[in-house]
């Protein structure tokens, strides 16, 4: 149920992040508020954009740059471990807490860290289904799933 309610969720927000895309079509004004689109029309989800929107983010993105710095130093189990932590707190709570708007870029870093976990353990069910789930409600809105070309 828990799952139904949050794809639910993501569907409603992405659903009016596809509104923008046709107000500015439309000649309408989109809203207002932080930056959120790079030149090209590529989003910039880089920590420096969404720090100034979430600057609780920037405590998230301190915690992966330390434990990647331990995991680069020694690459033991338990830095990985701590490593693969990080990224996971760092993308559940860009996806379930932040308060960056998904035109902001909100569920593309989720998926962004979320990839991040596979990199380092591809059999991570927590993070295979997270994407999963970002990446259907995508697909069913017929949008262009997001890459990493903005980090």
């Amino acid at each position: 149920m828990k799952y139904i309610a949050t794809l639910a969720m993501l569907a409603v927000t992405l659903l009016g992040a596809c509104n923008t895309k046709n107000e500015a079509a439309d000649g309408a004004q989109p809203q207002t508020g932080a930056p959120a689109v790079a030149t090209e029309g590529k989003r910039d989800v880089s920590t420096a954009t969404l720090v100034a929107i979430d600057p609780e983010i920037k405590s998230f993105d301190e915690a992966v740059a330390t434990a990647k710095s331990a995991y680069d130093k020694q690459s033991n189990d338990a830095n990985k471990t701590a490593l693969i932590d990080a990224y996971m707190r760092f993308a559940d709570y860009m996806q379930y807490e932040s308060p960056v708007s998904p035109r902001q870029g909100k569920y593309h870093r989720a998926l962004i860290e979320y990839r991040h976990v596979l990199e380092l353990d591809p059999a991570n069910e927590k993070a295979v289904a997270e994407i999963k789930q970002i990446e259907d409600i995508y697909r069913s809105m017929g949008r262009e799933i997001p890459g990493e070309e903005s980090m």
